[in-house]
């Protein structure tokens, strides 16, 4: 039998650590180069078009399955739709997991130069470029900084509920909003940084209009949310009985775009302000971005060792809030098999440095397995839309949403009834990307080296992923103890 006695202190614990799972590196080095590349103001406004039809109907369904089952994702799906559909909270487990095993290893990128920061390596004449190379091809660097990187988040969870992960994101999330906000004053003090400001928040009409901008933002709201991760529903094992699940998740959704838009107003403007070609910077991915382009303004730029720090710190305690998240949603599956917290928490601890060994030991690695499962969360919101549908979204609406809201907003809630549009429509533009990249050959899965993001890898691994964990379905139904009530 097994039970769960932890709980959170406080209900700002809570939103608190939501608030950390949903905010994490996307926020400040993604979005703002997104939302650069499709109009700046356009994608403002379209993004939170695509956060209310999107990520908060699936967090509310993640909250509904926890609160209501007091399981982590596995049980939660045997509990609440019946056991011949536990291996759907199997593979929305996994996928999430499997995001966890590279996850560490971009932490350990932000740990690095955070190194590099306070060490005075990030300097006046730096080669930014010279740098990134040297550290992204040394496997000895990546794997030591990957390990580091879990060895703090494992001693966190270590720690349990309370004293674990409600105090560090009682910590971490009020520091990283300091931190943005004292960035983005640097930035905009900047001379030239107007340019910036009006390139951010000057909306444009064709791009409000462009699928593009709308699909672009709709990925976005889902991977800066965490919505449909089934992170949140680990979270509300936790929640107390009147928890506000519809305020919750709106103020975690606004919480995590005012954590995106702080951290354009920190980059754009410094990009603009410092940069002889900000478009360049912007388009160079999310890497280029940060540790190339941005990094070789802050050792140029005035007061800019110390701007380098804090923003890499930065980027540590919102890669750190989010991998928490993910490492508690393995922990409670253990728990919820009979496991205690400590040997749940070491066992998962271990077994992700491990799994993420490869992610560190090759760049191309971590890029493969951020294509398959980054898209691959995707499909997990179709579980959760499924389990609304079968289980009455006017029911679960009444049953355990009304009884402790004070916002009666049905409607809200009853969005999820679109989110197959929106699934099929953003799978299908990234799966059309992926075959005008590899013209002819977008079928292939392998070497990886070279087919990095083809359709053939994704749904290879997907169906590896599906098969395994369908034909485990009595072993996982086994696996799930009763809970004491």
């Amino acid at each position: 039998m097994s039970s769960n006695k932890e709980q959170w202190g406080s209900r700002w614990g809570l939103i608190l650590s939501a608030i950390g799972m949903a905010v994490g590196t996307g926020n400040i080095w993604r979005f703002p180069r997104i939302s650069s590349a499709n109009g700046g103001g356009s994608f403002v406004f379209v993004y939170i078009g695509a956060f209310i039809l999107w990520a908060i109907p699936l967090l509310m369904a993640e909250a509904v399955w926890g609160k209501a089952t007091r399981r982590g994702v596995v049980g939660a799906f045997k509990e609440f739709l019946g056991e011949k559909y536990t291996w759907m909270g199997g593979l929305v487990g996994w996928i999430s997991y499997a995001i966890a095993c590279y996850y560490a290893v971009v932490m350990g990128y932000c740990v690095r130069y955070f190194v590099f920061a306070i060490t005075g390596v990030i300097k006046p004449g730096v080669d930014t470029e010279a740098l990134w190379n040297s550290f992204i091809n040394s496997s000895s660097q990546m794997m030591t900084f990957h390990i580091v990187s879990m060895i703090i988040a494992t001693v966190i969870i270590l720690r349990g509920v309370n004293k674990g992960l409600e105090l560090a994101n009682k910590i971490m999330i009020p520091a990283l909003f300091v931190m943005l906000i004292v960035l983005v004053i640097r930035a905009i003090t900047l001379p030239g940084a107007v340019k910036g400001l009006e390139f951010l928040f000057t909306p444009k009409l064709e791009y409000i209009l462009k699928g593009k901008t709308w699909l672009e933002a709709f990925t976005q709201a889902a991977w800066s949310t965490g919505a449909g991760w089934a992170l949140l529903l680990t979270y509300y094992v936790y929640a107390k009985e009147d928890e506000d699940i519809t305020l919750n998740c709106t103020m975690t959704c606004f919480a995590d775009t005012t954590a995106a838009l702080l951290a354009a107003l920190a980059v754009i403007p410094t990009i603009f302000a410092l940069s002889p070609d900000p478009m360049k910077a912007v388009g160079s991915g999310n890497n280029g971005l940060a540790f190339i382009h941005l990094t070789k303004l802050f050792s140029e730029m005035p007061g800019g060792m110390l701007a380098a720090m804090i923003f890499f710190l930065a980027l540590i305690f919102a890669a750190l809030s989010s991998l928490l998240s993910m490492l508690e949603l393995a922990t409670r599956v253990l728990i919820d098999a009979g496991w205690e917290r400590a040997k749940a928490a070491l066992a998962v601890g271990v077994v992700t440095t491990i799994l993420g060994l490869p992610s560190s030991y090759r760049a191309y690695i971590l890029e493969n397995q951020d294509w398959v499962w980054g898209v691959g969360l995707l499909l997990s919101g179709m579980f959760f839309w499924y389990g609304a549908i079968k289980k009455g979204v006017d029911k679960l609406y009444e049953q355990y949403i009304k009884p402790s809201s004070d916002i009666d907003a049905p409607w809200l809630w009853k969005l999820i009834y679109f989110f197959p549009i929106w699934f099929f429509l953003i799978v299908g533009w990234w799966m059309y990307q992926a075959i005008t990249w590899y013209p002819g050959e977008w079928w292939k899965p392998f070497p990886l080296d070279k087919y990095t993001y083809t359709v053939g890898t994704m749904l290879f691994q997907w169906a590896i992923a599906f098969v395994v964990i369908y034909l485990l379905n009595d072993v996982l139904n086994r696996w799930v103890k009763p809970v004491k009530r």
